[in-house]
């Protein structure tokens, strides 16, 4: 605990003003019994204890102080970003991963939603399907919850 004591009301507001760095430019405080530490853990209360001239009760009043970092933070290049690799291409499937998925459909059980899917592309079987379409087939059997 720090205790602070001053002599008059406007010491402990030039005080008070200093440490809310205010009071840069104003003349210099009267002597203060007790110096602050060099370095305190940031948002601290310190209570400070003001005496009236009239020698008036003590009356302590808890002041928030905040230490300054001990080693100032060094600003360094901005980390470079590397950007993101985007896929340029679209994945190629052959008839036969296609065929490979489809078949784990029907195992399922889901050979009703796979000729749907089927219909859906305007083909009555998968040799049928276009090579064009083979990406967009995929992503639909994926969606049906098959594993290409």
């Amino acid at each position: 605990m720090i205790n602070v004591t001053f002599e008059t009301l406007d010491e402990m507001l030039h005080f008070a003003n200093r440490l809310a760095g205010l009071g840069q430019s104003s003349p210099a405080p009267a002597p203060i019994s007790e110096t602050l530490p060099a370095q305190q853990s940031p948002a601290t209360q310190t209570p400070v204890q003001t005496t009236t001239a009239s020698q008036a009760p003590a009356m302590t009043v808890p002041i928030q102080t905040q230490a300054a970092p001990a080693m100032p933070v060094q600003n360094t290049a901005p980390a470079q970003q590397i950007p993101a690799q985007v896929q340029t291409t679209a994945s190629s499937y052959t008839m036969d991963d296609l065929t490979k998925a489809a078949v784990m459909l029907m195992d399922s059980g889901r050979q009703a939603d796979l000729l749907n899917l089927l219909a859906q592309f305007g083909v009555e079987a998968l040799p049928a399907l276009p090579q064009e379409q083979y990406g967009a087939f995929a992503t639909a059997l994926r969606g049906l919850g098959a594993q290409i």
